[in-house]
């Protein structure tokens, strides 16, 4: 029986955690179980197996948002400025 369960916040092992998934569902194949994932802060869907997941404590899934937060607030400051100089640029052609 698997020490998982849905709703689990987990991260694989073999990627040293790098993107935290929720547990979504737990199949059972030819004797096998494999955990269906859903990426948390991306749009990603992956499967594995229990042995290569590990239960992520509250705190490092909300320092884990915060970070990918960070990225996307970087990311959406860098494109606002070209966004508006074009806006800037067209509408001082047109006037």
């Amino acid at each position: 029986m698997s020490k998982l369960k849905i709703g689990d916040i987990v991260g694989r092992k073999s990627y040293n955690s790098d993107i935290l998934f929720k547990v979504v569902d737990i199949k059972k194949e030819n004797g096998k179980e494999t955990v269906v994932l859903r990426g948390i802060c991306y749009r990603l869907e992956a499967d594995a197996p229990e042995s290569d997941l590990i239960v992520q404590p509250e705190s490092y899934v909300r320092e884990y948002n915060d970070k990918i937060n960070n990225k996307i607030n970087i990311k959406m400051r860098s494109l606002q400025p070209s966004r508006y100089g074009y806006m800037q640029k067209k509408n001082s052609i047109v006037t």
